[in-house]
C-alpha cells in the first residue's frame, strides 16, 4: 500500500466533510483505463471522479474527498482552484457519470474530437504545436457528428485523406482560460488507419509547425514533451 498518512475525518472547506489522505508520489497515467473514473486536468493538476478510493491508494498523492451533492462539488472545485498547493483532488461518489454531468454545469463545455492515426508501417501520427507534441484534434463544428469531426480535424491539421475509423479509444477532459471564462473541453479520441502515401502538411494557420510519423519504439520523445491527456490516450490505446 505504500506510505500514507490519514489525517482523520475532519470538517472541510466551506463546511463540507472530507477525508484527507496524502501519499508518497503520483502516477499520471492510471486513471482513464479504470472503470467509472474521470480525470479533469487543470494544467498540471487534476480532479479525479471515482467510485472508490481504494483503486487509487497505491502510488497516489492528493486530497481525497467524499461527494454528496452538486453544491458540495462546486465548493470542492472552488477550494481546488483557490488552494493551488493541492496538486490533485480525488472525489469519491456512487455515480461518477452523474458527478461528471454535475461538473459540466460548472463550466462552459466545448466538445472536440481527434485521432490516433496508424499507418501501414505501424507508425503513429503526431503534430508539434505550442512547444509540445500533440495529436490532431479540434472543436466540433455546429451540428457536426463526433466521428466526422475527428476525421475532418486530422485531415485539416496534417493534410492526409481517406482515413478509416477503427474504434473509439477514450474521452479526455481539460480546462483552459478564454477571456474571463474557464472552458472545459471534452475530447473524443478515435483510432484511425491510414494506407496512403500523401505528404504530411502541418496546418500552420493553427500554429502546427511539424507533422510526422513516429514508430512505437520512439514514443519516448513524445512522452517527454506532451500533455497528460495525450499520455492517457496512448496509455488506453496500449502504446505505453
Amino acid at each position: 500500500m505504500g506510505d500514507f498518512h490519514p489525517e482523520a475525518h475532519v470538517k472541510g472547506f466551506a463546511g463540507f466533510s472530507f477525508i484527507a489522505l496524502i501519499w508518497r508520489r503520483l502516477s499520471t497515467t492510471d486513471f482513464c483505463i479504470m472503470s467509472k473514473v474521470y480525470s479533469i486536468y487543470f494544467d498540471n493538476r487534476k480532479v479525479v471522479l471515482t467510485k472508490s478510493f481504494e483503486e487509487h491508494f497505491i502510488n497516489q498523492r492528493g486530497l481525497f474527498l467524499r461527494f454528496s451533492t452538486s453544491k458540495e462539488l462546486s465548493k470542492i472545485l472552488e477550494f481546488f482552484q483557490t488552494v493551488t498547493q493541492v496538486e490533485n483532488v480525488f472525489i469519491s461518489g456512487k455515480n461518477t457519470q452523474s458527478m461528471l454531468e454535475d461538473f459540466f454545469e460548472l463550466f462552459r463545455l466545448i466538445k472536440a474530437s481527434g485521432g490516433l492515426v496508424q499507418n501501414s508501417k505501424g507508425e503513429y501520427l503526431f503534430i508539434f504545436r505550442y512547444g509540445k507534441w500533440d495529436l490532431p484534434k479540434g472543436k466540433l463544428e455546429f451540428g457536426e457528428k463526433i466521428k466526422e469531426g475527428a476525421i475532418r480535424e486530422v485531415t485539416e491539421e496534417t493534410g492526409i485523406t481517406n482515413l478509416k475509423l477503427n474504434g473509439h479509444i477514450t474521452n479526455t477532459y481539460h480546462t483552459y482560460k478564454l477571456g474571463n471564462s474557464i472552458i472545459l473541453k471534452e475530447t473524443h479520441w478515435f483510432h484511425m488507419i491510414y494506407d496512403g502515401h500523401e505528404p504530411l502538411i502541418p496546418q500552420q494557420g493553427e500554429d502546427i509547425s511539424i507533422a510526422k510519423w513516429v514508430p512505437q519504439n520512439q514514443l519516448n520523445e513524445i512522452l517527454s514533451n506532451t500533455y497528460d491527456t495525450i499520455r492517457d490516450v496512448l496509455n488506453v490505446a496500449g502504446l505505453v
